[in-house]
């Protein structure tokens, strides 16, 4: 199972890839492994040699926020979401202070894309305005939410720490 996060909003909002760095190399020309089980070194892939391809310097460049309208789709009416405008997003949404040290690159990639996430919203609204994050296991859409999970997050004043979660059944409403 899943744990899906989604995004309500008042007004139609840009959806799509946010914050990948990349570049486009020839398939020819990107270094490959020696490992025996890679996939080069089992088939011939010689017929993608002029395909151009995403590379990613780190780690930390492959990870980016994905934003999908899941507005017109017929199971979005079982989502909690109060807000006409709907939206999938995937990320990384989740951080703890023992990430921060077991994992820190896992914690870095985290804190990208709440980031990216956060500032995406704050570009998106205008001061008086909200909207809300909802999250839920994929095949539990039509349970009730977790109301003593709620809660609220005022961008102008919210500072990223140590701690974020999107947690299970859990409404966050962002206001401005």
């Amino acid at each position: 199972m899943t744990l899906n996060h989604y995004l309500g909003s008042d007004r139609p909002l840009p959806a799509g890839s946010f914050g990948y760095v990349f570049s486009y190399q020839k398939y020819a020309d990107i270094p490959k492994s020696d490992d025996p089980s890679a996939l080069h070194n089992i088939m011939d892939l010689s017929h993608l040699n002029d395909t151009l391809v995403q590379v990613f310097e780190s780690d930390l460049d492959a990870a980016g926020l994905e934003i999908a309208d899941v507005t017109a789709l017929p199971w979005r009416q079982k989502l909690l979401i109060t807000k006409p405008y709907v939206y999938g997003i995937s990320g990384s949404f989740n951080i703890s202070k023992e990430m921060r040290v077991q994992s820190p690159l896992s914690f870095e990639i985290g804190r990208k894309c709440i980031g990216l996430l956060l500032s995406h919203m704050n570009d998106h609204m205008e001061e008086g305005e909200s909207m809300e994050i909802y999250s839920c296991w994929d095949s539990e859409l039509e349970m009730d939410r977790n109301t003593e999970l709620d809660s609220t997050l005022h961008l102008p004043d919210f500072k990223l720490g140590d701690v974020f979660e999107l947690a299970d059944k859990q409404l966050i409403r962002v206001t401005k």
